[in-house]
């Protein structure tokens, strides 16, 4: 007995793996990282499948805002490899869109194999749009998982990755920004009081009627030195 069929499938996406590999696409070098706050997400998956209402539910979650643009997309079959490129192709071109996501709801080996075409990967690897794929799951990465520039588990989780939430930069990232700039502040006021009651100082002897001209005319020459040996200390 001679095994065909899923035997001969996946000796061929061996040897297109191993080809794509030579060509340095699956490189990391090659990848782009998203944009943490994207206005427009493109969506190739069919518009009738779960992973659709997945990853719009995960993005108005994290910010509803965001403007999502689903082409429909044949996901498994003999016209699913041109289907996929095309759907990746027409939203690549479009200069609104700042990610795309490339999904579908899991399923078998056998379904999923449009992800493992020659052309759906080179759609990837071509387009100047940065891409992620939620395709489900399977033992081995898909060919498309490894030519993506982030591939996650679940069109839940692409969502999610796709787009930050704001509230959650702000308060990782913005509000300990202002607390170390409230404390540089601080310093710096501190770091120059001296300096300001010298400046003062010298105001008030110059508004001095009751001295000579030729006393505080020397107090403010001392004034003014002390001012600047204590810049130069501080700048040292």
């Amino acid at each position: 007995m001679i095994v065909v069929g899923d035997g001969d499938q996946a000796a061929a996406v061996d040897r297109l793996r191993k080809e794509l590999e030579e060509r340095g696409w699956f490189d990391d070098d090659q990848k782009q990282r998203p944009p943490a706050f994207p206005e427009q997400v493109g969506v190739v998956t069919s518009l009738r499948g779960d992973a659709r209402y997945d990853i719009q539910s995960a993005i108005y979650e994290q910010d509803p805002t965001v403007d999502i643009l689903v082409k429909d997309a044949t996901v498994q079959g003999s016209q699913a490899p041109t289907s996929i490129a095309n759907g990746i192709h027409h939203l690549d071109r479009s200069e609104d869109v700042d990610a795309i996501i490339v999904s579908r709801g899991g399923g078998s080996d056998s379904n999923l194999q449009a992800f493992n075409s020659e052309r759906v990967a080179e759609a990837i690897f071509t387009a100047n749009t940065p891409i992620v794929t939620a395709i489900g799951h399977t033992d081995d990465r898909l060919i498309a998982d490894q030519v993506a520039d982030v591939a996650a588990i679940t069109p839940t989780a692409a969502g999610e990755y796709i787009v930050k939430s704001r509230e959650e930069f702000l308060d990782s990232e913005i509000v300990p920004l202002e607390q170390d700039l409230d404390a540089a502040y601080e310093t710096f006021k501190q770091e120059h009081k001296h300096e300001q009651e010298l400046a003062e100082a010298v105001e008030e002897a110059t508004r001095s009627d009751g001295l000579p001209a030729v006393y505080y005319k020397v107090a403010i020459g001392v004034l003014l030195l002390l001012l600047l040996l204590i810049t130069d200390c501080g700048s040292g």
